[in-house]
């Protein structure tokens, strides 16, 4: 069965690394200059809360 709490954020950050090297072997460089910083920050941004909310209590300690 489906998991109804999944948000598919490392799903989509790993499509758009491909759709990078996609731009990058075809050479469509003057695109590719566009969209590397927008596209770079989500993947991190997506593998870094992965990283924060399973190794971390970053995500889960209260302050008071």
């Amino acid at each position: 069965m489906l998991n109804k709490n999944k948000t598919w954020k490392r799903e989509i950050a790993m499509a758009l690394l491909g759709f990078i090297f996609y731009l990058g072997f075809i050479g469509d460089i003057a695109v590719l200059e566009v969209v590397i910083w927008p596209f770079m920050l989500y993947v991190g941004a997506a593998y870094g809360m992965e990283w924060a909310s399973k190794q971390t209590t970053l995500t889960t300690q209260r302050y008071e």
